[in-house]
């Protein structure tokens, strides 16, 4: 990090607040880290024209964070329902006993379901076909 220059800035109380108001959404841990990514922000902008890459690389950048934020929000849904689906797997296999075949037939016939319908089955719709007829 450079060697700050210390300087007389005049600034009014409304934009003092922008700047408190903003500190955590700009990842800025003071008001003099503020001031230094605005600045760098707008000289950017204003030298866009110059340097085309500047949005590119913003835009990358932005989108990176999101998309990196939205991977780990579903990882950690798919883990929770990962673990919640283990144990009923677990629970029900310990009360039921079926043989290779039949578990090879429940396979096969829940793997075309599947793909038949393009997602998962409803509890209602696989209980209405265990029942079919009874």
């Amino acid at each position: 990090m450079s060697k700050r220059v210390k300087s007389g800035l005049a600034i009014t109380p409304a934009h003092l607040k922008l700047c408190d108001d903003n500190l955590r959404r700009a990842n800025a841990d003071s008001r003099n880290e503020f001031v230094e990514k605005a600045i760098e922000f707008y000289a950017g902008y204003l030298n866009a024209e110059q340097n085309p890459k500047f949005f590119d690389e913003m835009f990358t950048s932005a989108v990176q964070q999101k998309m990196e934020q939205v991977g780990k929000s579903l990882g950690t849904g798919q883990y929770k329902i990962s673990v919640e689906l283990a144990k009923l797997c677990h629970l029900i296999a310990a009360q039921m006993r079926v043989t290779d075949d039949q578990m090879q037939r429940l396979h096969q016939k829940c793997s075309e379901e599947v793909k038949a319908l393009g997602s998962v089955p409803t509890f209602e719709q696989a209980y209405r076909y265990q029942h079919e007829g009874q």
